[in-house]
């Protein structure tokens, strides 16, 4: 039967403080990784990693419960990298005071996520089962309700605006469309990745264009 979100738990048992436990902690996520792209999230398993990690289950279970939160670590560690890049993108755009300038450069928010995403050994993979997997979603959702806050927030702040239920909303919509163009890119092969990511940032540009025109253009 496949675990839901109740039944499953995610946070970690112990952070590792000595060098010698975070090498074990690291060998850890990075076997994990590896495993995601060679076997997939159904067929990985504590002992898989464990063995994979060069060390055994019990010191595995130290620091997590189940397949699940190392799952779970490793989407966390790469939303954080993806978020850092949103982050660096908002301050350097925003430096002119011209929320325009957003617009103008959406396309290299995208493909810096996406190259973030795809240097990640099973980058790809986590993003998936982060989508896929029940005791992994509401890490995504939380992420992303974090980030579309935070944009929201900028644009209410640099507008005038203010923080309601439909800027909120506005944020969200704009937020899940540019990692929904991104996962895209990464995940179908067959078309120009280049392309998507252009093409996504033009809908988002087209979203956005004619209530940020009427805002800065107000007497």
């Amino acid at each position: 039967m496949p675990a839901t979100r109740a039944q499953v738990e995610l946070l970690e048992k112990n952070k590792p403080r000595q060098e010698r436990a975070k090498r074990t902690y690291e060998a850890i996520l990075v076997a994990a990784a590896e495993l995601l792209v060679e076997v997939g999230v159904e067929r990985i398993s504590t002992n898989l990693i464990a063995e994979r990690a060069g060390i055994t289950v019990p010191a595995l279970y130290r620091y997590f419960p189940n397949k699940y939160a190392v799952l779970n670590a490793l989407g966390a560690a790469l939303m954080d990298v993806q978020n850092q890049v949103f982050q660096q993108w908002l301050e350097v755009n925003l430096q002119s005071g011209d929320p325009l300038l957003l617009l103008d450069n959406v396309y290299d928010l995208l493909l810096q996520t996406r190259d973030v995403t795809r240097a990640q050994t099973g980058g790809l993979e986590i993003v998936q089962a982060l989508r896929a997997v029940a005791p992994l979603q509401d890490l995504r959702l939380k992420s992303h309700q974090i980030v579309a806050n935070q944009f929201a927030g900028i644009v209410a702040d640099v507008l005038g605006w203010p923080m309601d239920d439909a800027l909120g909303l506005q944020a969200r919509v704009t937020i899940d469309m540019g990692y929904d163009m991104v996962e895209m890119a990464l995940e179908d092969t067959g078309l120009s990745a280049e392309q998507i990511l252009r093409q996504g940032a033009r809908m988002l540009q087209l979203y956005w264009q004619d209530i940020l025109a009427r805002a800065t253009t107000k007497p």
